[in-house]
């Protein structure tokens, strides 16, 4: 009798050693797929607003969790649209934007007056504002360029001081080192805006992981310096130089750089992809 129990007791343990083999091999296939999926790609402009609700189904399954969505009012499709998102876990921003602004904020400040009328009303709220204000858009650029970077960065003082509870981050070039003098403090243009940002998505657009960290590290040091984050911006879009947009490589190699270039970033810097449209027709 006690042999058998003993026998019994053996079988027992050999299904539950197996069963844990088992499951470790599981979770083990789960845990590389999942890490494949994600590419570290944490947020996605959204420029376009007539898109179907297929490309919002594209960003859940490519385990975005920001959108910066363009729209120039706020309606029941805004709602709608934070509503499906969010049921997904997908943060969304207001994505807005205009060079004339830099020289005349009087548009801007009526634009954030009815943000501020759709956060108060609206059930399904924006997580933030996510400026898209390039003052190298500009036609005067060249001739005008150290003003018009100037008064890019007194309207970021400005924006923060006037709307101190809101959440406010900004696009920014990589070339935007210029010396500029704010307040008796004479630092890059690039650091002057990570100080009134809560948070800053460099347009780092390059086709290889070093080219995109390279072109970041000035701006990854000063974040790290003020205990700041930043988005690394990469570009998928058909139109642009062979060097800038992953457009000509295709998915599969841009998925690729951006493992190699996740390995590099420090904790809580991200990935954002430009844009959700040219993404998702991006060949694989």
């Amino acid at each position: 009798m006690v042999k058998k129990q003993n026998n019994i007791l053996v079988i027992i343990i050999l299904i539950f050693f197996i069963c844990g083999i088992i499951t470790g091999i599981t979770l083990a296939i789960y845990n590389s797929l999942k890490t494949h999926k994600e590419h570290n790609i944490s947020g996605v402009w959204w420029w376009d607003n007539r898109l179907d609700e297929s490309y919002l189904d594209f960003a859940y399954n490519n385990n975005i969790n920001e959108i910066y969505y363009y729209t120039s009012v706020f309606t029941d499709k805004t709602s709608n649209f934070i509503k499906k998102a969010s049921n997904k876990n997908i943060k969304v921003f207001w994505l807005t934007g205009n060079y004339e602004w830099i020289e005349d904020s009087s548009a801007l400040y009526k634009k954030i007056n009815d943000f501020t009328n759709f956060q108060t009303t609206s059930i399904y709220k924006f997580a933030g504002i996510h400026f898209d204000i390039e003052p190298h858009q500009h036609p005067d650029f060249e001739i005008k360029r150290q003003t018009l970077i100037t008064d890019f960065i007194n309207l970021t003082y400005n924006l923060k001081n006037s709307f101190p509870d809101f959440y406010i981050e900004y696009d920014i070039p990589i070339w935007l080192n210029d010396e500029i003098k704010i307040n008796n403090t004479v630092k890059p243009a690039y650091a002057h805006i990570i100080d009134n940002a809560d948070r800053v998505t460099l347009m780092s657009y390059r086709d290889s992981y070093s080219a995109i960290y390279d072109s970041a590290k000035d701006e990854i040091e000063y974040a790290l310096s003020i205990g700041r984050t930043l988005n690394l911006g990469v570009e998928t879009g058909k139109n642009e130089d062979d060097f800038v947009t992953f457009y000509e490589e295709g998915k599969k190699y841009m998925y690729g750089e951006l493992e190699k270039l996740k390995k590099l970033l420090p904790d809580g810097f991200g990935i954002a992809v430009h844009h959700i449209k040219s993404w998702r027709e991006l060949r694989f």
